[in-house]
């Protein structure tokens, strides 16, 4: 067949008439119909092609299609958010951060959404759904470029971990802690995975893996978990099979290796308690269990609380886990005692152990005795499980506990409930007080002894006392800790110029009065009205008389 006289081509006109036809392959015949996908040819017909094209079924078919739906670009914001958009976009937000940091489920959302919208505010949407693609999408990603730029800038890092179980799943959490000029000491959670188990090979295999893949092996200068043998190998630390030496070992060079001290704390009590002539543990266990879940025998206890005039309050449980968790239950129970002594001395059917405890004229005594020191052992917990609280004022806090029991041995110090106990029980003839003293003083004794065992990896930190600013930095300090963070390959020996030149420096502005302002801000109970309340009532009772 021949070529046509003349072409048909798709001029301006046509292209403004029919503006969903589009050209095709470089040429202004060939047309691909937007509605109905299909191309066509209009050479030889040119707007007739066109009009054929749109009589056809498939055409209308499609173009009955669009007319009745709208496209998805209409649903898209054609303009800037405006002030209230911006305002439900970070109440969103913030319900979705406060979700993840209170550890809630997602799956409330859809309820909560709803109600949102019928008693606040009707355009707010926050479901299950977007809740978790903002966490997933939003939050995540910055706090990942946050962590990231943060290791980047570190100089020192600590690497913290420990084993968690989830029925038959064993987590391992990793975590870093260091040093962040505009927010200060940072822990972020650098992993969490699960592993087959947790000898000291998995462990360490995964702890180097995170190490590489965040490129953070120079910067690693302090390992931090809990006192087993698996991760520090004893309270000697001479073993070669646990993840402190294998580690040291992956990274060729000298860490620093901090137990968890609070872990010995509660130790150090417990074992001591070991010493004395009750098991306040199994006691306290026995009380509570006698209770538990039997209404009548609690309803029989009111009414020995109401006899002897005392308010009945529910006998306390304990976790195993901490055994400085005890000194609410003891409390509990001393506030009881004479209603509980009466109860299980007029029953018959009751454990023995309890029988025989109650029977025991220094039952009280040594409720009141372990209950006064698990205060003293339970506060310094307190100081030590702050986020913010260096490695040396760890130590300095065990330092004060070690001295506060040798100087109670030393003063023969008896709690002024016991001492009072002991004089009714010794003008009765029951016991003698150089008995009760012997066994007090041994519990000192252990309490002090453990803690010295089980402590003296911290000793090596004592040189870096002056970096906590107690009192006004002195260059021979400074000097000597420069000496021991340059062995463990942290500092240049070549910088101390540049060190001495900061230090005069410093000197300008750290002050003794800055010092006890800083200090005071830090621990407002460190006020004398405060550390010598008890001795300030002594006085006040003196003036009065």
């Amino acid at each position: 067949m021949g070529k046509p006289k003349r072409l048909c081509r798709f001029t301006p006109e046509l292209r403004n008439k029919y503006s969903f036809l589009k050209e095709i392959n470089g040429s202004d015949s060939e047309l691909l119909c937007g509605k109905c996908k299909r191309t066509f040819n209009i050479s030889h017909g040119g707007g007739y092609d066109i009009e054929r094209h749109i009589q056809s079924i498939k055409h209308k078919s499609a173009d009955l299609a669009v007319s009745s739906s709208k496209p998805l670009t209409t649903y898209y914001k054609s303009s800037a958010p405006s002030s209230r958009d911006l305002e439900i976009a970070a109440a969103e937000g913030a319900w979705a951060y406060h979700t993840v940091s209170e550890n809630q489920s997602f799956r409330s959302h859809d309820c909560f959404s709803k109600l949102t919208q019928a008693c606040f505010e009707p355009k707010f949407h926050c479901a299950r759904t977007k809740c978790e693609k903002i966490v997933t999408n939003v939050f995540a990603p910055y706090a990942i470029d946050i962590l990231t730029n943060q290791l980047k800038n570190a100089n020192c890092i600590s690497i913290l971990t420990d084993a968690s179980n989830h029925g038959n799943i064993k987590l391992f959490p990793l975590l870093v802690r260091l040093f962040d000029p505009l927010y200060g000491i940072q822990i972020k959670i650098l992993n969490v995975e699960s592993q087959p188990g947790e000898t000291s090979d998995i462990i360490i295999n995964y702890i180097v893996k995170t190490i590489d893949d965040n490129n953070i092996r120079n910067k690693v200068a302090a390992f931090c978990g809990d006192n087993t043998n698996c991760n520090f190998g004893g309270v000697s630390r001479r073993g070669t099979n646990n993840v402190f030496h294998k580690l040291q070992g992956k990274l060729g060079k000298q860490l620093i290796g901090v137990g968890c001290a609070a872990h010995i704390i509660h130790n150090a009590i417990q074992t001591a308690a070991d010493c004395l002539p009750i098991d306040i543990e199994c006691i306290i266990v026995k009380i509570y269990s006698f209770f538990y879940i039997y209404t009548v025998r609690v309803e029989e206890l009111k009414d020995f609380c109401m006899f002897v005039e005392i308010e009945y309050k529910a006998i306390l449980g304990y976790s195993k886990t901490r055994w400085l968790s005890l000194m609410p239950s003891v409390e509990r129970i001393l506030k009881l005692f004479p209603a509980l002594k009466s109860y299980f001395l007029s029953q018959d059917k009751v454990p023995l152990i309890l029988k025989t405890f109650f029977s025991n004229p220094c039952a009280e005594l040594w409720l009141n005795f372990i209950h006064s020191q698990a205060a003293t052992f339970h506060q310094h917990v307190l100081n030590i499980e702050g986020q913010n609280i260096l490695a040396v004022e760890v130590f300095n806090e065990i330092k004060q506990l070690k001295n506060n029991l040798m100087h109670k041995k030393q003063n023969k110090f008896i709690p002024l409930s016991v001492r009072t106990l002991i004089r009714q029980l010794e003008h009765d003839g029951l016991v003698q007080e150089s008995d009760i003293l012997t066994v007090i003083e041994n519990f000192y004794s252990t309490s002090e002894q453990y803690l010295t065992s089980w402590t003296y990896h911290f000793e090596e930190l004592e040189i870096m006392e002056c970096i906590t600013l107690k009192k006004g930095p002195n260059w021979s300090e400074i000097e000597k800790v420069a000496e021991f963070i340059s062995n463990k390959g942290f500092f240049n020996p070549n910088n101390d110029t540049a060190l001495f030149d900061q230090f005069m420096l410093t000197l300008q502005y750290v002050t003794q009065e800055k010092i006890d302002e800083w200090n005071l801000e830090k621990n407002p109970q460190i006020n004398a009205g405060f550390v010598f309340s008890n001795i300030l009532k002594k006085k006040t009772y003196n003036v009065i008389k």
